[in-house]
């Protein structure tokens, strides 16, 4: 197992595992940077095509895919879209997705023993890793809310 860098950089996490940086992995990296909540593979793919006009979609998704390896990306799920990525800020952590606009915090405390043991107990699996994402609602949204109750000017449906 490659042993993490002590610089979370997407670029230090892809040297570490022996990837290089290349043209195409900058402009992938450069659409998720733009975003402030999750994109999907093919919303990455319309973003780096203006840093990167000969960007493939394949391409998009095998670097999405080593990005999440090396845990400089996160996948998230949302209520309209099944998968998207944001990028990390640090080793081991989760996300939260707001259930209006869809942006994304991330979290690090997750003391899951408790969920997990009890997981083992019931199912007899041996558990050896968690994926963890909330939902709720970012105080720019609830601030909305309270000037809008109606939810005319709603964000997302």
């Amino acid at each position: 197992m490659t042993e993490p860098p002590q610089d979370w950089s997407a670029e230090a996490r892809l040297a570490a595992a022996g990837h290089r940086l290349t043209r195409q992995r900058k402009a992938v990296l450069g659409a998720l940077l733009q975003a402030d909540s999750g994109v999907t593979a093919a919303e990455v793919f319309q973003l780096a095509r203006s840093a990167c006009p000969d960007l493939g979609l394949a391409t998009v998704y095998r670097t999405l895919e080593m990005l999440a390896e090396v845990g400089a990306v996160r996948r998230v799920h949302g209520d309209d879209r099944c998968e998207a990525y944001v990028p990390t800020v640090g080793g081991h952590g989760h996300t939260v997705v707001c259930s209006g606009c869809g942006r994304v915090g991330e979290f690090t405390a997750c003391d899951m023993r408790p969920v997990m043991a009890a997981a083992a107990a019931e199912t007899g699996f041996s558990i050896d890793g968690h994926f963890l994402q909330l939902t709720g609602t970012c105080e720019e949204c609830r601030a909305r809310r309270r000037a809008d109750p109606s939810g005319v000017g709603k964000v997302r449906s």
